[in-house]
């Protein structure tokens, strides 16, 4: 399996950001990867050290649903499996990527300042024009 084929996506629930300060980071995984797959796959994806993983093998729960025409179906979610990994001290991965940090650009505060000023010119040659009248 190539590592693009075993990191499905970051899991980002509140036992997994809450263990972040101590190393641990949590992955939806393929289902026939193994701990050595994983370790390689975070360790090309991220560039960190790896230092223990725990896999967590987890059943899809059965769902019940009706239809348009309120008859029962019986449906089963899909299984899982996800990979807590622990890596070295002082490493760290970015979860959310670059785009939660990024800052507005100031481009857009510009172009509203020069439509202001544009709409002020224009009121001004109104009134200069009527004066002249």
């Amino acid at each position: 399996m190539r590592k693009s084929d075993v990191l499905i996506k970051p899991i980002l629930s509140e036992k997994v950001l809450k263990n972040v300060s101590m190393n641990w980071y949590g992955f939806v995984v393929a289902r026939k990867s193994d701990k050595i797959g994983v370790k390689y796959a975070v360790e090309k994806a991220f560039g960190v050290d790896v230092i223990e993983i725990r896999l967590l093998a987890q059943k899809g729960k059965k769902i019940r649903d009706t239809n348009i025409k309120n008859r029962l179906i019986k449906n089963k979610r899909a299984d899982l499996k996800k990979a807590y990994v622990r890596i070295k001290e002082g490493q760290s991965i970015n979860l959310l990527g670059d785009e939660g940090t990024d800052k507005p650009k100031k481009k857009t505060k510009k172009i509203v300042e020069d439509k202001s000023s544009k709409k002020e010119e224009k009121i001004t040659k109104k009134v200069k024009n009527n004066e002249k009248k």
